[in-house]
């Protein structure tokens, strides 16, 4: 599986980029709009040593390769998937057209007229937005003014938000807690590989949510 590429970006277009590798092999990913217009903004020298993350669609008559500026893009891109109808190049379609930050503010207020003006979107999938994805991407704080960035969880730690909200405990809540119990931890897992600071902070959670 393809996590991410690491190169120099020899061609920025709306919907793709283009990036050699230091091995000499040229790759092009199909990126949002949002994602091309944040690579363009960097400097030159960034932009000739850039990772760029990554995921790889197959299917019978192609392979595609998707490209993002941030992990909580990605995470939309694959969370968009799951809803019944939408497909890659839709979501990537989606991405272009709304930040994920207003996307998930979106969904978190149920605002499906501002999601229904979204291209690709549309009143019906908006409506299958709201349901399925409200409690799946959500923001630290709730209603913070000027928030930018969507607080998703970073990839090794969904497993445990899922955990807790199987237990029964709202998701948005979890992930605040979870954020609140890293930052406190900053120091204790400093360094540590992710599997062991997983019990102390699952122990931690448990506490703060009993």
């Amino acid at each position: 599986m393809i996590n991410a590429l690491h190169g120099r970006v020899l061609e920025i277009k709306p919907d793709y980029i283009t990036i050699v590798t230091p091995g000499g092999v040229e790759y092009r990913l199909e990126v949002s709009r949002n994602t091309s217009d944040k690579i363009a903004s960097l400097p030159q020298e960034e932009r000739s040593s850039l990772r760029v993350l990554a995921s790889l669609q197959h299917r019978e008559d192609a392979m595609t390769l998707f490209g993002f500026h941030s992990e909580e893009e990605r995470f939309c891109f694959e969370q968009l998937q799951t809803v019944p109808g939408i497909g890659a190049r839709q979501a990537i379609k989606i991405l272009s057209g709304i930040t994920v930050a207003n996307l998930v503010k979106a969904l978190d207020s149920q605002d499906v007229k501002t999601l229904a003006k979204v291209s690709g979107i549309g009143p019906k999938t908006a409506q299958k937005l709201v349901l399925q994805l409200r409690n799946v991407l959500v923001l630290e704080d709730e209603g913070s003014e000027g928030a930018s960035d969507p607080a998703l969880p970073a990839q090794e730690y969904r497993d445990m938000v899922d955990s807790f909200v199987a237990m029964g405990h709202d998701r948005r809540l979890v992930v605040r807690t979870l954020s609140e119990v890293i930052r406190e931890s900053e120091e204790k897992i400093k360094g540590k590989d992710y599997r062991q600071v997983e019990p102390m902070i699952f122990s931690t959670m448990l506490k703060r949510l009993s």
